[in-house]
């Protein structure tokens, strides 16, 4: 079953958390990421911000690749 969208933001919150505090890794969803960029983690809890707040059913999913 996928994660509600407030899961996924509180996942974000999370991982930028865990970056912000100095971490070079972090799981979302079972998943490791290594030094993923902390923007792109801000822009998408904004925009889970928007989509949970409008109340639309737009569910959003992202795509993790090896920054290598």
């Amino acid at each position: 079953m996928a994660p509600t969208k407030q899961e996924m933001l509180d996942n974000v919150e999370t991982a930028i958390n865990a970056l912000v505090g100095g971490a070079e890794s972090y799981s979302i969803g079972g998943r490791t990421m290594k030094y993923r960029q902390i923007d792109e983690l801000r822009r998408w809890r904004e925009q889970l911000k928007r989509e949970i707040t409008s109340g639309g059913d737009n569910t959003t999913y992202a795509k993790f690749e090896d920054p290598r």
